[in-house]
């Protein structure tokens, strides 16, 4: 936020993963102009799909609503008609004058409205919200207490005092003395799922290799997050018998 300030900078915050996190006692998705949130099934709470976004600046709503309604200049809500008081007065672009206003576009947009099962889904589940991210963390510290004898093969996350996580899922990673794909194989051939850190270093995925880009420095540690981090899940509905076999599982694999 110092570099935000000092350059006059817009923060867009890619809050996907860490619904109800805090820093300084502050919500993540509350320091920038806007802040995205995935409502995806593997997420804190779902709607099947989709997500939202948090509009901190009041002179950003406009805009989040036209690129998430096709891009439209229009305000009006569905079903309702003249919100402007002028529908058929407007002359914009390169449009005669008195062009419809539901039917003129301002920005490059999508149609990115959640249906009404899916809003219905979402409401049931922010119900729930508190009580998902209490079982995530408590299922965090299972593994943060239960595994810490690992020290030699793991890195384990560090949480400043600052911070107070909301665990979408809980990451580890390898040291150079434990072969990745061996492990990895080994825990899937018990049925404990892994993932990634999603695309690693976006630049060495196949689609991104010939886009024109800039560097700062260098990515020795996105690398190195890369190569040899995953994650495994801390779903709420984790019973302590599951944890107790994934925590069996990953002591046996090392010992």
């Amino acid at each position: 936020m110092r570099i935000v300030k000092k350059y006059n900078l817009f923060l867009l915050e890619d809050g996907c993963d860490c619904l109800g996190a805090k820093w300084d006692n502050k919500l993540m998705g509350t320091f920038g102009e806007m802040s995205s949130i995935s409502f995806y099934p593997a997420h804190h709470m779902t709607m099947g799909e989709g997500g939202m976004v948090i509009v901190n600046n009041r002179f950003m709503k406009k805009t989040a609503l036209s690129i998430r309604d096709w891009g439209r200049d229009c305000w009006c809500p569905p079903g309702e008609n003249n919100t402007c008081g002028k529908r058929f007065e407007w002359e914009l672009g390169d449009l005669p004058y008195g062009y419809d206003h539901k039917y003129i576009y301002s920005n490059l947009g999508y149609n990115l409205k959640a249906t009404d099962m899916q809003a219905a889904l979402g409401c049931a589940q922010f119900k729930k919200l508190d009580q998902f991210i209490l079982d995530r963390s408590n299922n965090a510290d299972f593994f943060i207490e239960n595994l810490k004898n690992l020290s030699d093969y793991l890195i384990f996350p560090i949480i400043p005092a600052k911070a107070k996580p909301s665990w979408f899922g809980f990451p580890i990673t390898l040291k150079k003395n434990v072969d990745k794909i061996k492990f990895v194989n080994y825990l899937n051939e018990a049925n404990i799922e892994t993932r990634q850190v999603f695309g690693g270093n976006i630049l060495k995925q196949p689609g991104f290799k010939n886009i024109d880009y800039r560097l700062s420095g260098n990515l020795d540690g996105t690398n190195f997050i890369m190569e040899n981090t995953i994650f495994f899940g801390v779903y709420p509905g984790l019973t302590n018998e599951m944890l107790e076999y994934v925590l069996e599982k990953i002591q046996r694999f090392f010992k």
